[in-house]
């Protein structure tokens, strides 16, 4: 099993190891990568390829799910979500929280899909 993404680039390559991502940011073509460590770095890919390959992976990717137009969320590190204020709160390693302005809509289908489990 291979838990890590491997993203080339011109003449680089970035390795995101899946079991460490927080969450991806969109940034126009780009993206960040954060980290639950703390550690955050850009890739000059959007979402949409993120997500194509992260498809690729099958289950190894299963917990990051996309959300909304900004995000893909490691769902396994969310602890809150509130759909009043539209905010999901993520752990991170250092016993923070990290809180991410949602979509309600992306947030209710959130809800169910947990429910559903």
């Amino acid at each position: 099993m291979d838990n890590r993404l491997c993203l080339v680039a011109h003449d680089e390559m970035f390795i995101i190891d899946l079991q460490k991502v927080l969450y991806f940011e969109a940034d126009d073509h780009y993206a960040h990568v954060y980290y639950a460590s703390g550690t955050h770095f850009m890739v000059p890919y959007g979402l949409a390829k993120i997500e194509t390959a992260l498809a690729q992976k099958g289950s190894e990717a299963e917990a990051l799910q996309r959300m909304g137009r900004k995000y893909i969320v490691n769902t396994n590190r969310i602890f809150r979500v509130n759909t009043i204020t539209e905010n999901v709160s993520l752990a991170d390693d250092q016993g923070g929280n990290i809180f991410l302005h949602i979509p309600k809509t992306v947030l209710r289908a959130l809800l169910d899909s947990i429910m559903q489990t």
